[in-house]
């Protein structure tokens, strides 16, 4: 008998394919920035699926974190 709940990774590819076909529509600019977001979502790929978090919230969360480091440290060069 096959898994009938999707796991947190399968979870997480079936968010990034549903940004990728937005990104097909999008202008070039928006596109190569919302690719950016998916990778950076998926760098946390092993934590959401550890942590038992909603892969939804938790690729969102993964965002803002690479996000604010990357705020941060454009904070401190400054």
């Amino acid at each position: 008998m096959g898994r009938t709940t999707p796991t947190a990774r399968q979870s997480m590819e079936r968010i990034a394919d549903s940004i990728e076909k937005m990104c097909s529509i999008m202008n070039s600019t928006d596109s190569e920035i919302a690719h950016a977001l998916v990778i950076k979502g998926r760098k946390r790929s092993a934590e959401i699926s550890f942590s038992s978090i909603d892969p939804e919230i938790g690729f969102l969360f993964a965002l803002l974190i690479e996000i604010e480091k990357q705020v941060l440290a454009l904070m401190e060069r400054t």
